[in-house]
């Protein structure tokens, strides 16, 4: 576990974060920065909203050290209309599954911004974190590095519990080799400690991950590891559970700086 004292982000200029609609009228929407400059090798970052849907604020976040690192940052705005419970990526209530929703936004803006996206970085908080991890099981192929700040509950990696707190009966059969080439990167705040109404409790989700999201972090974090799968648990200091105090923290920089590890990690030396 590594615990970080983080220096808060400074502003610079930047353009705005676009509001863009997948063509078709399937209510897939979603902000983008896209820098005028795209690095060559530049990996997606697509940041996934919690429960309140600030993508716009997420876009704008990301975008600032985005466009200085010539990186594309895709925000998708999943309507609560459409859909429904979006950080199991497919609502058991039968709403618009999010991973066809998120494979269609990257094309759209693949071919609106002429960059690769057929490998993507992906971020989320709360219930963005939810998201983000679950997505990456499932579609470990498409993803470089999940990094899940402040998730309310996890799926664990167990074969035997059935979806979506294990593996068991997956939308998706998930190859335990294929999710071992993704980084899982933990962030959890120091006081995240609170059971607030948006904190999913059960007695079995409570026995297996813990009764607050810093015991949950650490549980999964500890539990992925002992699979095989690789990643790191930072833990902010004087943080609690609001994504606006985590900015102030330093939590954007410190997400590019894992990116960067992540990258220095999966790439092969050059020759």
């Amino acid at each position: 576990m590594t615990a970080l004292p983080l220096t808060p982000l400074m502003a610079m200029p930047m353009s705005l974060p676009q509001f863009l609609t997948v063509p078709g009228g399937t209510g897939r929407t979603y902000y983008a920065v896209a820098p005028e400059t795209l690095r060559r090798d530049a990996v997606p970052l697509v940041v996934v909203h919690g429960i309140s849907r600030n993508a716009a604020e997420l876009a704008l976040r990301f975008g600032e050290l985005a466009q200085l690192a010539g990186v594309p940052v895709i925000a998708p705005l999943f309507e609560r209309r459409t859909f429904g419970m979006y950080q199991q990526v497919l609502d058991p209530a039968g709403a618009t599954p999010c991973d066809e929703a998120l494979s269609d936004i990257l094309a759209d803006a693949s071919s609106r911004f002429g960059f690769d996206a057929s490998r993507i970085d992906l971020f989320g908080f709360s219930g963005g974190a939810q998201f983000a991890h679950r997505y990456a099981m499932l579609h470990p192929q498409r993803v470089r590095t999940c990094v899940a700040a402040a998730a309310g509950w996890y799926t664990m990696p167990d074969r035997h519990t059935p979806w979506p707190l294990g593996l068991a009966d997956a939308p998706i059969a998930i190859e335990r080799s294929s999710l071992r080439r993704v980084r899982f990167e933990v962030i959890v705040g120091a006081l995240d400690r609170q059971q607030d109404k948006a904190l999913r409790r059960s007695s079995e989700i409570d026995a297996v991950q813990g009764v607050h999201r810093l015991q949950r972090a650490r549980r999964w974090h500890r539990a992925m590891r002992k699979a095989g799968v690789p990643g790191s648990l930072t833990v902010i200091p004087g943080l609690s559970h609001a994504f606006g105090d985590a900015v102030h923290l330093g939590i954007v920089p410190l997400v590019f700086q894992l990116l960067g590890t992540s990258r220095a990690i999966h790439e092969e030396p050059a020759t």
